[in-house]
């Protein structure tokens, strides 16, 4: 099989998937207060699995498996102990796994696994100081590792402080790793995405991209505030790019469906991405099978040029 760096170097387009918790959610899923998609892993893994075999049946080059909010220092908080967070992550790679082993029809299809700065009850008074964000991130990486994913994903990395903790667990694992950047713009300066400290998203690149990471992008990001965020990207990196944004709006702990956008003006924007470099494509919270789909017919199997 070809490995994703070597698709990547030949300059194939990949699709990346939707956003897992928000499908979740639209197919009755019960969210947790403090752990949003996390606890349904062990509540409801059937409707995981399906998810993933959806976006793969609509195209999608790479699945993200459902531990963006499973790392410890978010689960103790929903009542579950080191051991079973370790066992909901290996459960989350494998339920990928076996979505593509069932899915795919033959097709590569890569898996990734999935670490963010996700905070229980999004109560900023329970973001983990260092040295437990250290632990926290290691164990979950290592865990993730141990379940077999292709690579790790970190997601929402929105600030100097916790981006590269967490991108160094990462790495540490010997996995790739590509570093999802989420952003907002705030009178007209690109901001690290929290509302907790107006970071320059300048700051939080800096903070992240100086690790040895296969391809860095702009994630979890409003579709308007995507392209400035691409741009202040690729003057600091100059390796493969990925963008997925997403569409609508967050209250913890439900997603606010009313303003997402439809796949066709959906597409229409993530098509734009590919003139600024990007070469993986695909969305966040908000974006489901039918935006993929959709992507999937109109992206071009290879970078333009």
């Amino acid at each position: 099989m070809v490995t994703l760096q070597e698709r990547l170097d030949r300059g194939d387009v990949l699709l990346i998937d939707g956003g897992m918790g928000t499908e979740l959610e639209r197919r009755g899923v019960e969210m947790d207060g403090e752990a949003w998609a996390g606890a349904a892993m062990k509540t409801r893994p059937d409707v995981i699995k399906e998810i993933h075999k959806e976006f793969i049946v609509a195209g999608a080059d790479l699945i993200i498996a459902n531990t963006y909010a499973t790392s410890p220092h978010v689960m103790k908080h929903a009542g579950f102990s080191n051991e079973e967070t370790h066992d909901l992550n290996l459960l989350g790679v494998r339920l990928a796994r076996e979505a593509v082993a069932e899915a795919a029809d033959g097709r590569q299809v890569f898996v990734a696994g999935s670490m963010s700065s996700f905070r229980a009850g999004l109560d900023v008074h329970k973001l983990p100081n260092k040295v437990e964000a250290r632990d926290s991130y290691r164990r979950q990486a290592q865990a993730l590792a141990e379940g077999g994913c292709d690579l790790i994903i970190l997601e929402m990395m929105l600030d100097p402080v916790i981006t590269p903790i967490a991108i160094a667990a990462a790495v540490e694992t010997g996995l790739p790793a590509w570093a999802g950047f989420s952003a907002r713009v705030a009178d007209g300066k690109v901001l690290g995405f929290h509302r907790y400290a107006d970071d320059a998203f300048d700051d939080v690149l800096d903070s992240g991209l100086s690790f040895p990471l296969q391809a860095a992008g702009i994630m979890h990001t409003n579709v308007e505030f995507t392209p400035p965020a691409l741009a202040a990207l690729k003057a600091k990196w100059s390796g493969p790019m990925f963008a997925y944004p997403h569409s609508g709006e967050f209250r913890m702990p439900h997603w606010q469906f009313d303003t997402v956008m439809k796949p066709e003006p959906f597409c229409g924007e993530a098509m734009g991405y590919l003139a600024g470099g990007v070469q993986a494509i695909g969305g966040c919270c908000g974006i489901g099978p039918d935006h993929i789909a959709m992507l999937k017919r109109g992206l071009p199997s290879h970078m333009p040029g």
